[in-house]
């Protein structure tokens, strides 16, 4: 590597790309100080090519140090592993015992001389000669998470985490064959019930998931349930969470809590005529009002809680914390810390007093001991939150869904949540995860999530990626992976400078696929890899080679002779007309979308919402021709203008129908578009620009599954799946 410099070769190694190729397609070169701020991130420091260097040989030497990689993940199919095995030269003669441990406590074991084995390189590092050679076991342990240990003459052990993965991910038998199956998709926040607090809840969606189920629905898509903020109810976008592990409890409905009913506090509370007020203020607004209604169910929330101790099932809670662990309490600490820090005026954690920034440190040990109480309360509430999403799936599945509830998983999380406290070793804290420019963002986006570092992910084992997929399986029959691409590459931005001037960063693209694999076959769970704006070249084959369904979105779906039609749809997808970063069907006719971008000065440059104008209107007229074409309009429907209730009616029956058709074996259906609603749930790039993750439905969840259109919906679906 004649001529290239240390930074350049240690950003390589460190996997920081050297640019890009923009949307337009320009290549873009990724500056030397986006690349200093990525590899300080990651714990390389490189400030000038002195450090460079010495920061390349460290992670050069790295894999010499140890005995043992931290982690190996192979395929089940793929044959007995060959370990690299690292040593010092001196003991090539000296007996070494290694063992399996299996996940389910099967033993193997067996002994070995460093100088029998295969393989040969050296090196010397701090005057010491060093071998490596390659350990070959017998046979490959079952599908599972296993351990190897290697055991010198004088007790010094190397090990290392040996996963076994499956080499696709489970498929569901209604997705496994065509014509397959349909489901519908909504935000948990948007949906009404008679007697819901101000926010659409469990139980709410626990009704509409059976009552869709009934009408022949495989499943219902949500928004993702993570953890947010409680002591910032403020902040309540469902993709800048917390915590990716944990539950969002501002979605527990508290009337369902079986202490409620004979709880003599909490009804005290709930019958006070400030708390009636603010209920229904709450019950009838068209946002939501996330601050008033935390108001309103915090202090009913507390006075159950303590009826809760007094009176209720103590051994199903202990069974959940012993279940949920040691990490699980720790969450519930930072949210006792997080509750006390934001009544001083300090919530985010870094800028807490330096003994309370790390989870494992004494202060904060000896915080949850006195504040053992307070930490119980939040562990209460995951408790709740796990009890009622659990139900709300379940009456999915009773009621006949083949697949129940469809979680989300966001891409990232905010830098100041309980998981970055919990996990700040195996993030890149200080940079964040965004787009470059693309047709959604014309400028770039910059999320403001912290990534997790490459590095210390693999130096760990990958348990933090493990734990985040588990928990979003739980309690569910498919997974929706936001930005997919996430798992083989990550667009990272500096802090500070605009979201076009970020670089992408590699990620072990077969680690994590396999694991996805396994942990999809353990939990049953279908996997959607939403693939959707810049993908990088082999992604998507991967992807099908592994059993993750595509993401195939109708407005997207564009030849050079206009729409796709259905038999062109790809097969192991989902289809979906919009989501909820689109307007819904009536706003893309209207272009409401376009007109918001242009009030807001999201377009990178003059003169380009009015193409965007033409452009769309293009798509109005390609789409009314396709869905003529498949004799589902009429020849004399309308091609531009403003469209009547019944002509949105109709055009959006079309389009359904359209999907029904497609090949792809799972079709969804929003109930923006059932309602023939004009709104989009988020318009990226704004935050409070747009009311985003706010907007509800203007019926109760019992209306919508009575609509006419939405029966007419599911005969349509009946007809082809």
């Amino acid at each position: 590597m004649t001529g290239v410099s240390a930074l350049d070769r240690l950003a390589r190694l460190a996997g920081i790309e050297d640019g890009w190729w923009d949307f337009f397609g320009r290549w873009r070169v990724v500056p030397p100080e986006t690349k200093r701020v990525f590899l300080a991130t990651m714990g390389l420091p490189a400030a000038d090519e002195d450090e460079a260097r010495v920061s390349l040989a460290a992670l050069e030497a790295r894999p010499w140090r140890r005995w043992l990689d931290p982690v190996l993940v192979v395929e089940e199919r793929s044959g007995a592993p060959a370990i690299p095995l690292t040593l010092p030269a001196e003991v090539d003669a000296q007996p070494f015992r290694w063992r399996i441990d299996e996940e389910l406590g099967i033993v193997h074991e067996g002994w070995f001389r460093p100088f029998e084995l295969g393989g040969y390189e050296e090196r010397i590092l701090d005057g010491a000669l060093l071998r490596r050679r390659v350990l070959a076991l017998p046979a490959l342990p079952p599908a599972g998470y296993h351990r190897l240990t290697v055991t010198g003459p004088d007790g010094r052990e190397g090990r290392l985490d040996l996963i076994v993965a499956p080499s696709r991910a489970h498929v569901p038998a209604g997705l496994a064959r065509p014509p397959g199956l349909w489901g519908i998709a909504t935000q948990v926040y948007a949906l009404r019930r008679d007697r819901d607090w101000g926010v659409g809840d469990y139980r709410t969606l626990g009704e509409l998931a059976a009552g869709a189920a009934r009408l022949g629905a495989a499943c219902v898509g949500i928004n993702p349930v993570h953890a947010l903020f409680p002591n910032q109810p403020e902040r309540f976008s469902p993709y800048a969470p917390s915590s990716r592990t944990f539950l969002n409890t501002a979605y527990i409905d508290i009337e369902s809590i079986p202490e409620f009913a004979d709880c003599r506090e909490a009804q005290r509370l709930f019958a006070a005529p400030a708390a009636r007020e603010m209920l229904g203020r709450a019950r009838g607004a068209a946002l939501v009002d996330y601050v008033t209604a935390a108001q309103l169910a915090r202090p009913i929330l507390e006075a159950l809680f303590r009826c809760f101790r007094r009176q209720g099932d103590q051994a199903a809670f202990a069974a959940f914390q012993a279940e949920a662990g040691e990490r699980a309490r720790r969450f519930a600490v930072f949210e006792a810390l997080h509750e006390r820090m934001s009544e001083e005026g300090r919530p985010y954690w870094r800028e807490w007093p330096e003994e309370l920034r790390r989870p494992d440190s004494p202060a904060v040990a000896a915080f949850a001991a006195e504040r053992a109480e307070r930490v119980d309360y939040y562990q209460w509430l995951q408790f709740v939150a796990d009890r009622q999403l659990a139900e709300a799936h379940q009456a999915g599945r009773a009621a006949g869904a083949a697949i129940g509830l469809y979680r989300d998983l966001a891409v990232g999380l905010a830098g100041d949540g309980g998981e970055a406290w919990l996990e700040q070793d195996v993030l890149a804290l200080g940079v964040s995860v965004g787009a470059p420019p693309d047709p959604l963002a014309l400028k770039g986006q910059d999320w403001g999530l912290l990534p997790l570092n490459p590095l210390a992910l693999r130096d760990h084992a990958y348990a933090p990626f493990i734990a985040v997929m588990r928990a979003n399986m739980r309690h569910a029959g498919a997974m929706r992976l936001d930005h997919a691409m996430a798992l083989q590459r990550l667009y990272w931005v500096p802090p500070g400078l605009p979201a076009d001037q970020g670089a992408y960063v590699r990620y072990p693209v077969e680690d994590l696929f396999r694991l996805v694999a396994l942990e999809s076959r353990r939990n049953r769970c279908l996997v959607i890899g939403e693939d959707l704006g810049t993908v990088p070249d082999g992604f998507r084959e991967r992807m099908e080679r592994t059993g993750l369904f595509a993401y195939r979105v109708m407005v997207f779906e564009k030849e050079e002779e206009g729409f796709r039609p259905p038999e062109r749809f790809d097969e192991a997808a989902l289809a979906i007309f919009a989501t909820h970063d689109l307007p819904s069907a009536r706003a893309w006719w209207d272009g409401s979308d376009i007109e918001a971008r242009e009030r807001l000065d999201l377009y990178p440059r003059p003169g380009q919402a009015e193409e965007e104008r033409i452009e769309r209107g293009r798509d109005r007229a390609a789409l009314v021709a396709a869905l003529h074409g498949a004799g589902l309009l009429t020849a004399a429907f309308p091609r531009a203008g403003a469209l009547s209730d019944d002509e949105i009616d109709r055009l959006t029956t079309a389009a359904h129908r359209y999907l029904a058709r497609s090949r792809s074996r799972l079709a969804m259906v929003q109930i923006e578009d059932v309602l023939g609603l004009a709104l989009q749930m988020n318009l990226p790039g704004t935050t409070t620009q747009h009311p985003n993750w706010r907007q509800r439905y203007p019926v109760e969840v019992a209306a919508i599954l009575a609509d006419p259109r939405f029966a007419r919906l599911a005969e349509d679906m009946a007809a082809r799946r």
